[in-house]
């Protein structure tokens, strides 16, 4: 698999101690991470994170909120952005 065109990413901390699972929401533009409080199927090319992740809750304005089934993102009604109530794939992450 080519690490420069991937649809998630493993990262560690500067200690070498795994940080979590990095994906691009094209909701927000931009990444989201997925620590140890999800657990991981394994698969890099339709990832399934179990539980839904909540980002900026207390901020209506900025609210993204999705699951992240067989490569797909299925964002939630109270997001903030244009595709709230949709479901799309999961695009490769950029990290040339």
């Amino acid at each position: 698999m080519n690490n420069d065109m991937a649809k998630v990413q493993k990262l560690h901390n500067q200690s070498d101690e795994f940080a979590g699972y990095l994906v691009f929401c094209p909701g927000c533009e931009c990444y989201h991470l997925f620590d140890s409080r999800w657990t991981f199927n394994g698969d890099f090319e339709k990832p399934t994170f179990d539980g839904s992740m909540l980002v900026n809750k207390d901020d209506p304005t900025s609210r993204c909120h999705s699951f992240l089934t067989n490569g797909e993102w299925q964002f939630l009604q109270d997001c903030f952005h244009h595709l709230a109530g949709q479901t799309v794939d999961l695009v490769d992450l950029d990290l040339s």
